[in-house]
């Protein structure tokens, strides 16, 4: 059942792939801080190399990495996109793959799922029975990120306030508050998995002011107590800005988490039926 687990990060990955424009506005109202943070251009296909790094407590560095495959499926057919991520790392894990037909944030259908296990040389379809499993030996078992805390959030989706405007190193942020308007089933999957106390009811976004890009968000349970805090660094590539690592810390346990995006190359001419359980079995040639 190990694989399971590794479905969730894989769909918690996806937020990466998304490209902000460097563009300067007026001074905007919480909802509008939010929507025009939200409201970017992604680009049509995307294929990069992904690397996580594990830290826990009197435990070894752990290291996994991915060849991530993503296409932009605007809306059609009811998903937001398609991704494949074909494991590298570790070698005993490698050929493993995942196949995801993903909806949108806060959408009430559930996502289309394959994994392929080399081993048994097999295909088989993830039921949605099988969220949220995790074991001591799974790849993520030590990762404090999740889909939740990456996915890309419609602004529709919660009420926001404007807390302020703070600077760091020179440049100014929007501080937005964000509550859920109502929990979705994402969250819902999530609260009865940690058994709420990791559940997120709330959201600190730090904003920049001129690019409205993402730098920070903290998360905090029903409690008001801090679960999570995320930092996003980012660097241009060609005419779009997109992510280059995100460093999450969990501020009880000090336990963190950190990605690495790296040989990204965009806009391919991928073509949507390349996003079927043929490609897991025949791996990145099929791309190439």
């Amino acid at each position: 059942m190990g694989h399971l687990v590794l479905k969730t990060a894989f769909k918690a990955l996806l937020l990466v792939l998304l490209i902000l424009p460097a563009t300067s506005f007026s001074e905007p109202s919480a909802q509008e801080i939010m929507e025009r943070s939200f409201a970017i251009e992604r680009v049509d296909d995307h294929i990069s190399s992904l690397v996580f790094y594990f830290k826990q407590a009197d435990k070894p560095e752990k290291k996994v990495v991915y060849t991530m495959v993503w296409k932009n499926s605007r809306g059609e057919k009811g998903y937001d996109n398609k991704a494949i991520f074909y494991t590298e790392y570790p070698l005993d894990k490698k050929g493993i793959a995942y196949l995801g037909w993903l909806r949108a944030s806060g959408s009430t259908e559930q996502d289309d799922e394959w994994i392929y296990l080399p081993e048994l040389r097999m295909v088989r379809r993830i039921a949605h029975r099988d969220h949220d499993h995790s074991h001591d030996d799974d790849e993520f078992a030590g990762s404090v990120l999740t889909r939740e805390h990456l996915d890309p959030r419609s602004p529709k989706l919660d009420d926001h306030k404007f807390l302020g405007v703070k600077e760091e190193k020179g440049r100014q942020y929007y501080v937005i508050e964000s509550i859920p308007k109502k929990m979705s089933h994402q969250q819902a999957e999530s609260h009865q998995g940690n058994h709420g106390s990791e559940a997120i009811h709330k959201r600190v976004s730090w904003i920049e002011q001129d690019s409205h890009q993402l730098h920070s968000v903290k998360f905090y349970n029903h409690h008001q107590q801090e679960i999570l805090n995320m930092a996003i660094n980012w660097h241009q590539i060609g005419d779009f800005w997109m992510w280059k690592q995100v460093i999450a810390i969990h501020p009880k346990t000090g336990n963190q988490t950190t990605l690495d995006i790296k040989d990204i190359v965009i806009n391919k001419g991928l073509k949507d039926s390349q996003f079927s359980k043929r490609a897991l079995q025949k791996g990145m040639r099929i791309f190439k």
